[in-house]
């Protein structure tokens, strides 16, 4: 599956519930700041699809104070429930949101791809969304490089929108 959204495109409506309840729409959270949305499997995943999702949540970890510095807000999202959120958060000590998209909505807007395992159903790799503060999409990065996620959010924040060809 690709994304259905690319640069330039605007970050579409939908509503997603913090760990905390805290309800967003993403959209309307931008107008505030620029943000960089990553979409990730990892909270319920085991196995590769884990160690994926945690090097992604490394990754904003330990950019964070730059993110924060360059005026970038970062809010996680998965597929999971909240309770199984809530123990992740815990456990990682998250400095950013993370929102559940448990049904699926957000992702499906983006054309996110996801995999089910039995009832189960997460993001199969990383994905990250960087929109800046009137709504539209900079730039998706897909696959992530953890290495250098942080530069390629902030270059991309610092750029004019990619011209896109074709429909």
């Amino acid at each position: 599956m690709s994304m259905k959204l690319k640069a330039g495109d605007p970050l579409p409506s939908v509503g997603l519930r913090a760990t905390d309840g805290y309800l967003l729409n993403l959209r309307s959270f931008v107008t505030k700041q620029p943000a960089l949305f990553l979409f990730f499997g990892a909270p319920s995943l085991a196995g590769a699809g884990r160690r994926r999702g945690l090097k992604a949540i490394q990754s904003l970890m330990a950019g964070h104070d730059r993110l924060r510095e360059a005026g970038i807000a970062v809010v996680g999202i998965s597929t999971d429930s909240e309770e199984q959120q809530t123990e992740f958060v815990a456990s990682q000590e998250l400095p950013f949101l993370l929102f559940s998209d448990e049904r699926r909505s957000a992702v499906g807007l983006l054309g996110i791809e996801t995999e089910a395992d039995g009832a189960n159903v997460n993001v199969v790799n990383p994905v990250a969304v960087v929109v800046d503060r009137e709504g539209f999409i900079r730039t998706v990065i897909d696959p992530i490089e953890p290495e250098t996620l942080i530069d390629q959010v902030v270059r991309s924040l610092s750029e004019p929108i990619p011209a896109t060809t074709g429909p």
